[in-house]
């Protein structure tokens, strides 16, 4: 790798110039070309991943993972080596990646040139890398303010969180996998593709962005102050015996609700149920760092 082009969200919430200018500083000290650009639109961004046909190169994206999403699918249709320096909120799939979020130490990821296939996940054609989910993590998203997210970082996930699941509004699912169906109530229910969501729980003990599988969980109806002590459940990807979390693995998911419920991914709103979900292993190139592997294997 000789050149990175570096793709800037000016609107990120967390990493200050200074901190980027060091990190760019030390890409160009380890002899990497670096052409750096603030992205003026999520068309602009598209479009920079589009024209950058550097075969020595990485794209760099400079952002939260909104960002990366917007990027994710020109990235993959164009096969562009993708790395990342995390000024975002949440910062999930750098998490996923084993990218530091200091972001001098994330440059040096950049420089070691550590290299994965990196699977992706679909639904409804549209792609995502981290979670999709319906219910309660769309009434969270729902609660967070650009404030909030900027005054507070990732304690603001947990005051939305806190407001959203005083609501509790329960829904109907069906559920379908080539070798697996259930049919049930729930208040929430995500698919994941990454490791992590929601400002670092884990999506399942078992989820990587290597091992080719969707994980999705849902969570049955209860009074709300019982929804707060599956904290820690939820925060560690940890099975709950079926009483309260349910948990599967598959590479494609079919997902029912009684009514059409909004779906988003990634933080976005992306589309709704009905929805079909699928996994695409060894999607991208992507530059990592020490990338969390499968800790709930024998």
């Amino acid at each position: 790798m000789q050149h990175a082009l570096i793709l800037i969200n000016p609107h990120s919430r967390n990493g200050s110039e200074e901190s980027l200018e060091k990190a760019i500083q030390r890409l160009e000290s380890a002899g990497i070309e670096v052409s750096a650009k603030e992205t003026e639109s999520e068309s602009h961004l598209v479009k920079l991943v589009e024209n950058y046909e550097r075969d020595d190169g990485v794209v760099v994206l400079a952002g939260g993972d909104g960002t990366i999403s917007t990027a994710l699918e020109a990235i993959y249709k164009y096969q562009r080596t993708m790395a990342i320096l995390p000024m975002g909120t949440a910062n999930d799939l750098a998490r996923s990646l084993g990218v530091p979020e200091d972001l001098s130490a994330a440059a040096q990821v950049i420089i070691d040139g550590k290299r994965e296939r990196i699977s992706l996940g679909k639904v409804n054609n549209h792609f995502f890398v981290n979670v999709a989910h319906i219910g309660l993590g769309v009434d969270v998203t729902r609660e967070l303010t650009s404030d909030s997210k900027k005054w507070f970082g990732v304690f603001a996930y947990l005051g939305a969180f806190f407001k959203a699941i005083k609501q509790n509004k329960s829904f109907k699912v069906a559920i379908k996998t080539d070798d697996w169906q259930c049919s049930t109530r729930v208040i929430h229910l995500a698919v994941g593709n990454g490791r992590y969501y929601g400002g670092g729980n884990i999506v399942d003990q078992r989820s990587t962005l290597l091992n080719g599988q969707l994980h999705l969980f849902f969570i049955k109806p209860r009074p709300w102050w019982r929804l707060l002590l599956l904290g820690p459940n939820l925060r560690q990807g940890a099975e709950d015996n079926e009483r309260h979390i349910v948990r599967q693995s598959a590479q494609k998911f079919s997902i029912h609700t009684s009514k059409p419920k909004e779906l988003e991914a990634d933080g976005e709103s992306k589309t709704s149920t009905p929805a079909e979900f699928e996994i695409i292993p060894d999607a991208i190139d992507a530059l990592v760092g020490d990338i969390p592997t499968d800790s709930g294997a024998d």
